[in-house]
């Protein structure tokens, strides 16, 4: 039996949609595995010993429409027995069109009914479980196919090479402080933690814990970051280590791989720690809802504006709303909260 997988676009999707590679092989250890991802999402899966083989979509397939009919015209000549769609998306239902398959899964909306020949609702209210939404809807589209009851995998994983060599500059500075990655922004403005507010959060994570930290973020950002770090104080410059900002994805793995935590914006970055095992501590943008990306678990802390302001509505909103909430989410609201997570580090 063969299967395809499609889920493109965001890191965090890519890799939560992992775990239904892993879920499948575990039903089925014989099955063989497609995967199509984005080329930028590579490095969170590359390593997976549940996936036989990842299919690039190129980033530039939107723009240049031909390469993008020729991406559709090679899979039309493979066959699958299965075609799982988790992404759902204009693209995604192309590539499920083109693939030949005898069964193609996907969510249920009213555009998809003449694509899937399976269709799947959605979960909507997080479970009593406390397991995120995004990996329940994620297991869902597995409903018809693992018709027997088994130990589903929940968490999805990242797997480094095992020959890969610890950084023996971090191994010497642990063992006076903890080694903290620090997400420094959201994907957008929208998705990042005030800055003004953010210089208090480090100022504060500095003076009262014996820290060093990592600053990652995008290139596109450099301006933010010169903005923060012109606002921090002395004590906190001293701490972070600037030479170890990670500088691409692969590198971000295996820097965070080595460090105590992250601390941060909530976004792929945290996801990929999680996937990696190391205790995170995140912000959530208002317009994010946690219940959709955050499971229990005593080693990953979320907080979000809703559970500190009465006042707070829903998640969709208008991006002036958004900046309202954010600028009213106090560092205070949450300071116990991270000194706590930061104490059971030890």
């Amino acid at each position: 039996m063969k299967i395809l997988v499609i889920q493109q676009k965001m890191i965090g999707d890519v890799l939560s949609s992992s775990i239904i590679c892993e879920n499948i092989k575990q039903w089925n250890s014989n099955i063989k595995i497609d995967f199509i991802a984005n080329r930028h999402t590579l490095p969170v899966i590359e390593n997976n010993p549940y996936i036989d083989e990842i299919i690039i979509f190129e980033d530039y397939f939107r723009n240049k429409k031909l390469s993008f009919i020729n991406f559709l015209k090679k899979q039309n000549r493979k066959k699958y027995d299965i075609i799982i769609d988790a992404y759902g998306k204009i693209e995604s239902i192309l590539i499920t069109i083109f693939s030949r398959g005898k069964i193609k899964i996907g969510y249920k909306k009213w555009y998809t009914k003449l694509v899937y020949s399976i269709l799947i609702e959605r979960e909507i209210h997080k479970p009593k479980s406390g397991i995120q939404l995004s990996i329940i809807n994620r297991l869902k589209l597995l409903e018809p196919i693992i018709k027997k009851n088994i130990n589903k995998k929940l968490k999805p994983k990242i797997y480094l090479k095992n020959d890969r060599k610890k950084n023996y500059d971090f191994l010497s500075i642990k063992k006076e402080n903890l080694l903290i990655m620090i997400s420094a922004f959201g994907s957008s403005e929208q998705k990042s933690y005030p800055t003004d507010k953010m210089v208090i959060l480090l100022n504060y994570l500095v003076k009262m814990h014996s820290v060093k930290l990592i600053l990652n973020y995008m290139p596109k950002q450099n301006k933010e970051i010169i903005n923060l770090l012109k606002k921090i104080n002395l004590q906190t410059k001293e701490a972070i280590i600037v030479n170890k900002t990670p500088k691409s994805l692969k590198e971000y793995i295996l820097t965070v791989s080595d460090c105590n935590a992250i601390v941060g914006n909530e976004g792929g970055a945290i996801n990929i720690a999680k996937a990696l095992d190391i205790p995170s501590f995140s912000i959530f943008s208002p317009q994010i809802d946690p219940d959709a990306w955050c499971s229990k678990s005593p080693k990953d802390v979320s907080v979000h504006v809703k559970d500190f302001n009465n006042q707070f509505k829903g998640f969709k909103m208008k991006k002036s709303e958004i900046k309202r909430l954010y600028e009213s989410f106090d560092f205070n609201y949450f300071q116990k909260d991270l000194s706590n997570f930061i104490n059971r580090l030890h």
